[in-house]
């Protein structure tokens, strides 16, 4: 396969099979997924990383990103798990319609909670459905390195333990390796700074993963940096409902006349599959929404700065991202950007897609 055709399928929505439907607990449910022999290049990833799928609903596209729970070192198949969220149209379609035999829109793998290589223990923070990448960051890391690995996972209730009886069976074979900490709400409160800095004891040296919600993640950041835990060693990937955490068209109206006000740019060259558009540019708007609306289709999931599906190398030019959740700064260094906040800045500006 070509990297031109490998990139092109990279940018488009898959139609892929549901293979089989596993209740995980009363409010979430795994979905195993049938990747066609021509599409196996395509959807390689590593731990950590999420699909992203479109659905239809009340006549409009929703994409939402849903992490992977597989592990490719030790496992065959792609399997993503979705937990209901409360006034979540898609995580609750996805568990009252989807079934085995169904076919979903899926772009292949992206993301960039993955593991570092290095000789360092791991200490990874779940929280909820959070736990989905960091499942399988841990199988992964069982597997190809010798790491030791303490996992702090937390819930509402011992009814809400995501892959709870997979966690102890992971723990029994791996006992001089693995330690799992479950911290549950209804009988020990919410995880606290403090509960977290308690859980940090001969661990250092560690690489940190963090995963979950809004809240929990503030927890256990502001545990972290209140032990002095450097920033560049921790690594996380924030749970978001696009519901409730999108701003309004008012907002992002506000935020658009406030960038125009700067800008010079006039032309916009994007690169995606092979094919580079010249884009007049209207001032105020991002990368993305400029080549969408010029009817380019470059890859994108959230549009909110978390999920990197939109991530573009910038080849010429500046601009300025109004969110950044995702990228390092080493990323940010080598020129990448996230198309989805970014704003150009410069008279031109070049941003390659199928670069990387």
């Amino acid at each position: 396969m070509s990297e031109e055709t490998l990139a092109q399928q990279h940018h488009h929505y898959h139609a892929l099979r549901v293979a089989r439907v596993i209740d995980e607990t009363p409010d979430a449910r795994s979905f195993v997924l049938e990747i066609p022999t021509e599409r196996v290049e395509a959807f390689a990833y590593q731990a950590g990383q999420h699909l992203t799928f479109k659905v239809p609903f009340d006549g409009r596209d929703l994409l939402r990103c849903y992490s992977l729970s597989s592990s490719p070192e030790c496992e065959s198949e792609h399997k993503v798990t979705v937990k209901r969220i409360a006034g979540g149209s898609v995580s609750n379609w996805m568990n009252d319609n989807v079934s085995a035999g169904d076919v979903v829109q899926v772009l292949p793998p992206a993301g960039r909670f993955v593991l570092r290589e290095a000789d360092r223990s791991l200490v990874l923070f779940a929280g909820g459905s959070g736990i989905t990448p960091v499942i399988a960051l841990i199988k992964s890391a069982l597997v190809r390195t010798a790491r030791p690995m303490k996992l702090v996972y937390a819930n509402r209730d011992a009814a809400s333990i995501i892959f709870e009886a997979e966690l102890r069976e992971l723990r029994t074979r791996h006992a001089d390796r693995l330690e799992v900490v479950h911290s549950l709400d209804d009988s020990e409160g919410y995880l606290t700074s403090e509960r977290v800095q308690a859980q940090l004891a001969g661990h250092a040296d560690a690489h940190f993963y963090l995963c979950g919600p809004g809240a929990f993640m503030e927890a256990v950041e502001q545990g972290l940096e209140a032990a002095g835990i450097p920033r560049d060693v921790v690594f996380k990937e924030l749970f978001v409902s696009p519901e409730d955490d999108m701003p309004t068209a008012e907002e992002r109206a506000s935020t658009a006349e406030a960038d125009a006000g700067a800008l010079g740019c006039e032309t916009l060259l994007v690169t995606v599959d092979g094919a580079t558009h010249e884009l007049a540019y209207e001032g105020g708007k991002t990368v993305l929404q400029t080549a969408r609306d010029a009817g380019v289709q470059p890859p994108f999931s959230c549009e909110d700065g978390y999920c990197s599906c939109c991530m573009a190398k910038l080849i010429e030019g500046e601009v300025k991202m109004r969110k950044n959740d995702c990228l390092t700064p080493r990323d940010l260094e080598d020129g990448w950007v996230l198309a989805c906040q970014s704003v150009p800045q410069t008279k031109t500006v070049k941003i390659d897609w199928d670069a990387g």
